[in-house]
C-alpha cells in the first residue's frame, strides 16, 4: 500500500488486480496485507479504511505525520473511477492556495482539513483570511 523511498517520500504500492467490473475482495485483502506490513515496519504511523457496497478507501499517514496519501477506487455500473491524493504539508502560503482550490470545488472544511493535514479550525481560519483579503 505505503512505502517509502530512500528519500523519505511515501509512495503507494498499487495492488489492484485489474478487474474493473466490481470490488475484489482478493484486491482488499492484498491492500489490507500491504497495509498490515508498513505498520509492522514503522513506515506508516496512521491510516483509516472504509468500504462501502460500491467503494473503497485508504487513507494512509506517513512515520514522520507529513505526508498523506488518500487512495479511493468506487465502482458503479458501467464506471470505475480511481483517486489518489498525494497530499504534503506546506507553509500557511501555499497551504491557502490548496484551501483556496478546494473550498472552489465545494468540499466541506473537514475534507479540506484531511487533505491538507492541518485541523478544521485551522481551515476555517484559511477561509476567512480568503474571504477577507476578497479571494473566495
Amino acid at each position: 500500500m505505503a512505502t517509502k523511498k530512500s528519500n523519505g517520500e511515501l509512495v503507494v504500492k498499487d495492488t489492484s488486480s485489474g478487474d474493473l467490473t466490481s470490488l475484489n475482495n482478493q484486491q482488499v485483502a492484498a491492500q489490507l496485507h500491504a497495509l498490515a506490513e508498513q505498520v509492522q515496519t514503522g513506515a506508516i504511523r496512521g491510516y483509516e479504511f472504509k468500504q462501502t457496497a460500491n467503494s473503497v478507501s485508504f487513507t494512509v499517514d506517513s512515520a514522520d505525520g507529513k505526508q498523506r496519501i488518500i487512495k479511493k477506487e468506487t465502482v458503479l455500473p458501467g464506471l470505475v473511477r480511481r483517486q489518489t491524493d498525494h497530499v504534503a504539508q506546506q507553509p500557511p502560503a501555499e497551504r491557502r492556495k490548496v484551501v483556496k482550490e478546494l473550498a472552489q470545488e465545494g468540499l466541506p472544511q473537514v475534507e479540506i482539513a484531511k487533505r491538507t493535514l492541518r485541523s478544521q479550525k485551522t481551515i476555517s481560519n484559511d477561509i476567512q483570511k480568503l474571504k477577507d483579503d476578497g479571494e473566495l
